[in-house]
């Protein structure tokens, strides 16, 4: 009897038993495999249960790395719209070099006799001398800060780009676990390599931004040298006589000439200016009074001294209207036209003399 397991059927409503004998190594085999297939259901069941969360992960991943691919086209869209907008800068900037650049010139020598260059050849010292100040004013256009812009069309060749590179490719190969030989190891998948690829896409935008960082940087150093070098020249260009003092017509230029009064060839530092007598004269810029009065052979005379090493003389003049150590602005009446000191007639003797050397006047005259 211990061989056997007997199970008894008893029907609620029907009479009669019904009774199974099962063999004690049927019920214990049968027992053994209920469990076993209870655990291999449990363990196909969480297995199941990771393969979709790992499913679902994926799927995240893939949606995450595509919005990741995503933000960095956008991001290397916005780096170029910036690019762009720096060039435009830097050509504004170079532009204002050229508008706001001061030309060297020899004020020494009448404007009218500089037709030709040919005319006034230079001395060998003279030619060295200006090769030596073409080469620096060449060396100063050339500057380098702007170089580091054109980097950004060959980055793939720079070292800076390649050292980014690597270094992106050792974070993404420790993130998968492949710490050692990496470089072989991320050719065995699609997905590897899809991987290894962010790298060089990471490098690049990391290279081009530090690139156009450094530009601004540079260009805003640059900038601010030329808002600074704007403002002395605004002050320097309110200090310069860009206008004839008074209304007339020009009797005599600046330059070497018959002197009226001794008959003999000497240097007229100025020009004369031919007017009826009581004509008005006007400053020709900023600046302070330092002399108004007589003075031998000019007659009425005023003096004004504009800072930078440059002055205007005023002679012959009828009447004066100003005194020592006022301050005047362009176009502030100052004397009137007459006929005093060693003067033919009515005019006004109009003098620039820059450091205290007589130059042209009409190196200066806009108008």
């Amino acid at each position: 009897m211990d061989r056997y397991f007997t199970i008894m059927v008893v029907p609620e409503r029907e009479k009669g038993v019904k009774s199974f004998r099962i063999p004690r190594v049927v019920f214990h085999a049968a027992l053994f495999f209920m469990v076993v297939f209870t655990v291999l259901l449990g363990i196909l069941t969480y297995d199941y249960w990771k393969i979709l969360r790992q499913v679902y992960e994926n799927k995240h991943l893939t949606i995450e790395n595509r919005q990741l691919k995503e933000q960095v086209q956008l991001f290397q869209m916005k780096l170029n719209t910036l690019t762009e907008d720096l060039e435009r800068i830097h050509t504004f900037e170079k532009k204002l070099r050229i508008i706001t650049g001061i030309e060297e010139a020899d004020l020494t020598q009448s404007i009218k006799s500089l037709n030709t260059e040919d005319e006034y050849p230079l001395n060998k010292t003279e030619e060295k001398d200006q090769d030596i100040s073409k080469e620096m004013d060449k060396e100063k256009k050339q500057t380098k800060i702007f170089d580091n812009l054109d980097q950004l069309k060959t980055y793939s060749e720079a070292p800076e780009y390649k050292k980014l590179k690597d270094l992106y490719e050792k974070k993404i190969a420790t993130i998968f676990g492949l710490q050692t030989s990496y470089s072989y190891t991320k050719e065995w998948s699609n997905l590897t390599k899809q991987s290894f690829t962010l790298a060089s896409d990471f490098a690049e935008f990391d290279y081009k931004f530090s690139t156009v960082k450094g530009f601004v940087k540079n260009l805003e150093v640059n900038i601010h040298k030329l808002d600074q070098f704007l403002l002395d020249k605004d002050s320097f260009l309110r200090s310069t006589p860009t206008l004839l003092p008074t209304k007339g017509w020009i009797t005599s230029y600046y330059g070497p000439r018959i002197s009226p009064t001794s008959k003999r060839l000497r240097m007229h530092e100025g020009v004369d200016i031919g007017a009826r007598s009581g004509t008005l004269i006007v400053a020709a810029a900023d600046g302070r009074i330092t002399f108004a009065g007589k003075k031998p052979g000019f007659g009425n005379f005023v003096q004004i001294d504009h800072g930078y090493g440059v002055e205007t003389f005023y002679a012959h003049a009828k009447g004066l209207f100003t005194k020592k150590g006022q301050i005047v602005s362009r176009g502030d009446l100052i004397a009137s036209i007459g006929n005093t000191g060693a003067s033919t007639g009515p005019h006004l003797h109009y003098e620039i003399r820059v450091n205290g050397t007589p130059v042209d006047p009409l190196y200066f005259v806009l108008d």
